[in-house]
């Protein structure tokens, strides 16, 4: 399985593909009880409205995650100026959705390693306490990437995990567009 990303601000088609597919990752996050996450009609925006910020604002980096090439998930990076070691890039992730259909392949962990050497800082990855899913995903992923060298930090709505990226050379099989 080849895994890769491209910056979805680049193809017209990528940011299409987001945007039908914005409504499964809503879906995903209500499923996990959160009860921040209503149905795109309870808000009174469309999909085009809520995701036009991602593709206008410089900070923002949307992503489209390829499986064999084809479109199987989305991501979002936004630069911040809050830093943990001083002056640098720091990134959050504020977006972050697989496809049912090719969950559990490793196509998760594959696309978060390509992100985090993509964007070389200091990153904060959040996620909501209720999604316990994503929350024992996250922790496998970025105890694996940086090796145990990661601050958890946890309150009664969310889980925080704060790290370093740097470049890596990744598997052979992995690159990006």
């Amino acid at each position: 399985m080849a895994v890769s990303i491209r910056d979805a601000r680049r193809l017209p088609e990528d940011r299409d593909w987001i945007e039908r597919t914005y409504g499964d990752y809503l879906d995903d996050l209500a499923a996990g009880s959160t009860g921040v996450f209503p149905a795109l009609t309870v808000t009174g925006q469309g999909t085009v409205d809520l995701l036009a910020p991602w593709f206008r604002d410089e900070r923002v980096t949307p992503l489209v995650i390829l499986q064999d090439g084809r479109a199987a998930g989305f991501a979002v990076v936004q630069r911040t100026t809050i830093a943990r070691a001083g002056p640098g890039a720091c990134h959050k992730l504020t977006e972050f959705f697989i496809r049912e259909e090719s969950r559990r392949l490793g196509l998760g962990r594959a696309a978060a390693t390509l992100i985090f050497d993509r964007f070389e800082g200091d990153w904060i990855v959040t996620e909501t306490l209720r999604h316990r899913g994503a929350v024992a995903f996250w922790r496998r992923v970025i105890a694996g990437y940086t090796g145990g060298r990661y601050r958890e930090r946890s309150s009664s709505y969310e889980v925080q995990h704060s790290f370093r990226s740097g470049p890596r050379k990744s598997p052979g099989e992995q690159h990006q567009e």
